[in-house]
Formats: C-alpha cells, structure tokens, sequence
C-alpha cells in the first residue's frame, strides 16, 4: 500500500473517531438533553442551534483572508475541506492537532504547510482578542457579582495590542511555537487592514453565536435587557477560557464553567444547569451537522482537491515559509 493511501486511511479513521466521539457526547446526556428541550421549549432551542451554527461562518471567513493575506487563495471547496474536517481535530485532547492537521490537509492541495498552520494560529489567536472584546459587554453585570471582573479591562487593551502592532503578535505566535516544539519562530503575518478585517469578522461570528445563550437564558425566565449582553459577552468569555486550557478538547469543563459563572444572575439552580449543558449540546450537534453537510458535498461535488503549485498562486514570497517547523 502507497504511503498516501495510508495517509488517507488513517484521516479517514481520525475523521470517523472524532464524530462517533461526538455522537457519543450527545448520546450519553440524550435523557438530560430530552428535559432540558421541553423546559426551553422546541421552538427557543432551534432557534438557539442554529444562531450557534450560523455563528460559526463569520470565523471561516476570517480565516480565509488571513490566509489570503499570506498567500494562499483557496476555492471555496478546498478551504471549507480544510477548515471543517481539519477542525474536527480540536475534540482531540491537546491544543496542537489542529495546527498539524491544517498543514497536513496543505500537501494535497500543493499549497506550503507552514502557511495553512500560520493562518490558523493567527485565527485563532485573533478569535481570542476578539472574544476578550466581545466579552467586555458583560462587564456592567459581571462587576456587581465580584470586582475582579474589573481585570477584564487591561486583559482587552492587552489583547487588542497585537492586533495594533502586527509584529507582537508575530512573536507571540513564535513562543507559541517553541512551546509546542514546532519550530522556532513565527509567520510573518499580514498587515494590520488584514488583521483587523478579520478580527472584525470574528467580532462578527460572537455576537451571533453568543445570541444562542440569550435565547436560552429568555426562554428559562430571563429579562431580555441583561440576557442579551450576558449572553452574547459570558459565552465569548467562556470560549476563551476553554482556549486557553489546550489540553482538554474544546475547553471540555472550563468551558462550562465560565458559562455558568457569566450568566449565574440571569438564572439559577436546574435552569442554569440547563442552560449550561443545552448550550454545549447545540453546539455540538452543529459540529455534528456542518462536518455531515461538508463531507456530504465534498462526496457529491467527488473532484480531487488541488489547485497550481503554490508557487503561481501569489507573485509575493511566501511570509510564513519561517514558520516550516509546523510541517514536520
């Protein structure tokens, strides 16, 4: 057997693992998913699914002129293959599998590793200051619970610095390399239009996914005035905080806990249990749903990926070409 069929029967096997993973998830809490749906309410729960869906797409989108600004301008059928299926790999324990997996899904496309993987860093640490910022509209409720909550102020002009100043954030992503031992420094990035393009975009994709929780939290009793920057700031707080803790998959638990101490004054006791675990089930189910939609269409569309060698698809050099540690 050729090398690159076993390359494509061990993504098939990833690929597979990671969704009976998740189809495990919703399966394990199907009686405690079925009671939290009829006190929410069919009608508030589709609602919120799909708000924590559509959430999602303003974050593609961002990626692709990250990645665009790098270089590299893929299809609209090779970057969703990328993105989607190579995102399945964030339930795995441990922060680096996406990173590999984007530079890995980059070979067939004949685009440079190293670009793909520094497109994806760059996405993700742009969806964190975006989230920190996003999360700043609880912060009028969140300071009457505890004056720690004032912390979030410098945690934002922090995290906005980097978006300023495109070179810290350059050399935040190089020791974010070294820690990971994938290589010794980072991607030069694009400048600061670019990155501020994006970070727009992830603003964009919190707001909407964030609404879900608002919808929840109205549906259980909450007023509509504080549930909607609770909402919308808490979740963004709560998946930043789930980043953060890189060895678990999708921040499982950190997540959740965050969640809960950001919307605590809107509900309490079994309700915010189940707004809590409602919240993780939809989204779940809309990774479940979007990865089925991809493979779907990548299966009926049945064209091999690839595209020019990477060297005609941009007349620059490549910037993230130092960033070559990723790929192997």
């Amino acid at each position: 057997m050729s090398r690159a069929r076993v390359w494509a029967a061990l993504r098939v096997v990833g690929y597979a693992a990671v969704l009976a993973f998740l189809g495990w998830q919703v399966w394990r809490v199907r009686h405690g998913m079925a009671d939290s749906l009829r006190t929410v309410g069919w009608g508030a729960a589709l609602t919120a699914g799909v708000l924590a869906a559509v959430g999602g797409v303003p974050g593609f989108v961002g990626w692709r002129v990250l990645l665009a600004g790098l270089g590299t301008k893929l299809s609209l059928r090779d970057a969703t293959r990328v993105y989607f299926l190579a995102g399945l790999t964030r339930y795995l324990p441990g922060g680096v599998w996406p990173t590999v997996a984007h530079a890995a899904m980059a070979r067939p496309l004949r685009q440079p590793p190293a670009r793909l993987a520094a497109a994806f860093l760059a996405s993700q640490g742009l969806a964190a200051v975006s989230g920190v910022l996003v999360g700043v509209l609880a912060l009028p409720w969140l300071v009457g619970q505890s004056r720690w909550w004032w912390l979030l102020l410098p945690a934002c002009v922090a995290a906005v610095a980097p978006v300023l100043a495109p070179g810290l954030l350059g050399r935040l992503l190089a020791a974010a390399a070294r820690l990971l031992r994938r290589g010794d420094t980072g991607p030069l990035l694009p400048g600061r239009p670019t990155l501020l393009g994006a970070t727009g975009l992830m603003v964009l994709g919190w707001l909407i996914s964030g609404l879900h929780v608002t919808v929840l939290a109205v549906a259980l009793g909450a007023a509509p005035g504080p549930a909607l920057p609770l909402g919308v700031g808490g979740f963004a707080l709560s998946v930043v905080a789930g980043l953060c803790a890189v060895v678990l998959p999708t921040g499982l638990g950190v997540r959740e806990v965050a969640l809960a101490l950001t919307v605590a004054t809107l509900v309490g006791g079994p309700d915010l249990v189940t707004l809590v675990a409602l919240s993780r089930v939809l989204l779940t189910v809309g990774d479940i749903g979007s990865t089925v939609v991809v493979l779907a269409l990548l299966a009926v569309t049945g064209r091999r990926p690839g595209g020019p060698p990477h060297a005609a698809t941009s007349s620059r050099p490549a910037p993230a070409d130092r960033f070559e540690g990723v790929s192997s």
